[in-house]
């Protein structure tokens, strides 16, 4: 494997890496200080900000593919 693909390879995997090290992060947030109301909308932009995170994973990871030798 040449340099150039080595280092996308690598590039990729640490952007998965710290995207799975955010979506961690995100479930271990306390919420309990907000009133109801409030709690319902974080509740709603989490998972907003998680499916994004899942989104680009899975985007990465596709990049990896399409840029690794077949």
């Amino acid at each position: 494997m040449d340099i150039g693909k080595e280092k996308n390879k690598m590039i990729l995997e640490l952007i998965c890496f710290h995207l799975d090290e955010a979506m961690g992060l995100c479930s271990q947030l306390d919420l309990s200080g907000l009133s109801p109301l409030e709690k319902g909308e974080w509740d709603k932009r989490m998972k907003t900000c998680k499916d994004a995170i899942e989104f680009t994973m899975a985007s990465a990871q596709k990049l990896g593919k399409t840029l690794s030798p077949r």
